[in-house]
């Protein structure tokens, strides 16, 4: 599953990373080896530099002689001296001209929208209450009227629907998707906000109604994160899990999952309906009217 989707999206690393462990742990070095050049490609357009380094590393300790590995070393470490000089000079802190999207970048501000962190969440001490999710769909709202994907009073009216039904939102009640409400079966439109929202996040897309589930993957995380949240932790390779969101701006759920489990997390997104429908199933909930 995962080769078909890395060849549709080629910098999905976070689907590259899977497919790498999987090798690894078949013994197939040749096909690990492959997998971590593309990593390393994909680190290096979405600016993780640190990391596509370390790919490549990996790869020359088979290969010490891989010209284009050793290419883009060098094209690293000089973007990195380049980033370092324009600092001293009192440059602007994100001097290099992709984002980094790595964990260090979670929860920062950038245009008034949250930075996503395209891998790993941060881990923070913040206790999760069902108010908490006010300021993911606030975020989620912003994004969509800055895109013009829906029009501002069309979308306030739908924040407004969505804090009242989820208000004080305890025990196995799913709670509402923002993105659902204003799509409200539009699969066309549903399709386009899914791909602006990759675009912004660097999340990989999840078909999940696709995914054979495991019941007890999904009840590693607490009801209030899973069905009061709609995330999925869908599956779970090595020492990295993997958890399908509806709304990837939902920033205190995404440190909570980090604080919840003993795992590196890897972030994806699904279409809500799909989530919605993969946790009545799980969970034996009925619709909410």
């Amino acid at each position: 599953m995962f080769e078909v989707i890395t060849q549709t999206q080629q910098n999905d690393y976070q689907s590259l990373e899977i497919l790498k462990v999987a090798y690894q742990k078949l013994g197939k070095t040749s096909e690990a080896t492959r997998i971590s050049r593309r990593l390393a490609e994909a680190y290096f357009n979405a600016g993780s530099y640190s990391l596509a380094m370390q790919e490549c590393e990996s790869v020359l300790a088979l290969e010490a002689d891989s010209p284009e590995m050793l290419a883009m070393l060098g094209e690293i470490e000089t973007r990195i001296q380049q980033a370092g000089q324009e600092k001293a000079k009192g440059g602007a802190p994100n001097a290099l001209a992709s984002p980094d999207y790595t964990a260090s970048t979670a929860g920062k501000v950038d245009s008034g929208l949250l930075e996503i962190g395209g891998r790993n969440g941060v881990k923070g001490s913040r206790s999760i209450s069902a108010g908490d999710a006010a300021p993911g769909n606030e975020q989620l709202a912003k994004f969509l009227v800055l895109q013009q994907m829906f029009g501002e009073d069309e979308v306030d009216k739908a924040l407004t629907f969505v804090k009242e039904a989820d208000q004080g939102l305890t025990g196995p009640v799913l709670a509402t998707s923002l993105l659902e409400k204003l799509c409200q079966g539009n699969n066309e439109k549903m399709e386009q906000v899914l791909s602006a929202l990759i675009d912004r996040t660097k999340f990989a897309y999840v078909p999940l109604e696709y995914y054979d589930i495991d019941r007890q993957v999904v009840r590693m995380l607490p009801d209030e994160l899973t069905v009061n949240r709609l995330f999925v932790p869908f599956d779970l390779i090595s020492r990295t899990i993997m958890v399908a969101v509806a709304n990837p701006f939902d920033a205190a759920a995404r440190e909570a999952v980090q604080q919840s489990l003993d795992y590196s997390v890897m972030w994806y997104l699904a279409k809500p309906a799909v989530i919605i429908k993969t946790l009545q199933e799980i969970f034996k909930l009925e619709p909410r009217s």
